[in-house]
């Protein structure tokens, strides 16, 4: 899958000088990194709620991005005139490198403590602008074909890592090699020149020597349920990390030999519904989308009557048209706390009442329901 990353003229040079792509904010992590923060006992530590949800969604983010996965930067500009430059792709795992000592902040002027290394996959000098790639309606036959992933990040910002569907890809990177007659760059070692405006070639890639320190939420996830915080945030980027392993790969029927597309915050719509979590797996006969809804408590009445019939809407509209000739299944899937069995039978009884017939080679499987449980770990069992 493909990720777009939001740099700036500064930033951008050493982003491709050194080798790797970053997304943060001014809110550090310690709970990464000291063994204080993970302890229970401790209502309070000094970390305010508020910048750590901030800096848990930007793990979620970068949390999606694997090795081998494709990268394009978006060069912000004046008056829309940014440029999306690529293609790149990830190497290895994401890491977290503190703002106490941030590699390279003073150079970059920005502290980037969420990081992913990179290395070139098809490069190109020229940057295809926000307009053309945007804008421009050549070539489009159907709403579900414009950049939906980008609109939506340039509408309602604050994302500086966001992820692009594998037919959005294709088409910004198809625009990008048009913007350069198809002609790549040589080399293995780049920076961005400035006054040119353009990604230039370099004798030797700089060594990179920032801390490398894991990104894993789980230990948090623990602590913030044991003193009774909210933690839905830890809990989407705990299934992020961990939903191409077992338990939850089985839960939710990933093939993890097929390639899968995984999405957080997945727009749906200009009224800032987001779905939590998307994962798509294709082959060339057929279609699996399974939408999550996560909560950190347990499941209500609004997530089947309000919450999954606006993303399964969404998603017949502007994703299924894309997928000719193949059969699609929509998978609407609830993670949820652990509930009692009268509570457990309501909330069945009420998914059930959600029904959609077959059109079109589109169809929508009855609502699952997993439910998690935590004491000194977290499992997961499906209820229904």
């Amino acid at each position: 899958m493909t990720h777009v990353f939001i740099v700036d003229t500064k930033t951008f040079k050493y982003h491709l000088e050194y080798m790797f792509a970053g997304t943060g904010a001014s809110c550090d992590a310690p709970f990464l990194e000291d063994i204080n923060y993970q302890n229970p006992k401790k209502k309070k530590d000094g970390v305010p709620a508020t910048s750590e949800k901030n800096i848990v969604a930007m793990i979620a983010d970068i949390s999606r991005v694997r090795s081998n996965d494709k990268i394009v930067f978006y060069l912000q500009g004046n008056n829309g005139k940014g440029k999306f430059y690529g293609v790149f792709k990830a190497v290895g795992e994401p890491f977290y490198d503190s703002n106490s000592n941030n590699y390279l902040s003073l150079e970059m002027g920005k502290d980037l403590n969420l990081r992913i290394r990179i290395e070139p996959d098809e490069v190109y000098a020229n940057g295809v602008s926000e307009h053309k790639a945007l804008d421009l309606l050549d070539g489009i036959n159907h709403p579900s074909e414009m950049c939906w992933s980008l609109i939506y990040r340039k509408l309602k910002g604050n994302r500086g890592c966001t992820m692009i569907t594998d037919y959005e890809a294709e088409k910004l990177i198809q625009k990008i090699r048009t913007e350069n007659s198809n002609a790549a760059l040589e080399g293995t070692s780049f920076t961005y020149d400035i006054i040119q405006e353009k990604i230039v070639p370099i004798d030797e890639t700089a060594l990179y020597e920032g801390e490398t320190k894991t990104v894993s939420i789980k230990d948090r996830l623990l602590v913030k349920y044991h003193r009774g915080n909210a933690f839905e945030s830890h809990l989407q980027a705990y299934v992020v990390q961990n939903c191409l392993a077992e338990p939850l790969c089985n839960l939710l029927h990933i093939d993890t030999e097929k390639a899968t597309w995984i999405g957080n915050e997945v727009s749906c719509g200009v009224g800032m519904q987001r779905i939590d979590v998307v994962t798509v797996q294709e082959d060339n006969r057929s279609v699996r989308i399974n939408i999550i809804e996560l909560k950190d408590e347990e499941p209500y009445d609004s997530i089947i009557t309000y919450q999954l019939p606006w993303y399964i809407d969404w998603l017949k509209n502007y994703w299924c048209p894309l997928y000719t000739g193949k059969e699609i299944t929509i998978y609407p899937i609830v993670i949820a706390k652990k509930t009692n069995d009268r509570s457990r039978e309501r909330f069945h009884n009420l998914s059930n009442t959600l029904v959609y017939p077959t059109q079109d080679d589109i169809s929508v499987s009855a609502v699952e329901y997993i439910a998690f449980d935590i004491d000194e770990d977290i499992s997961f069992e499906k209820v229904f």
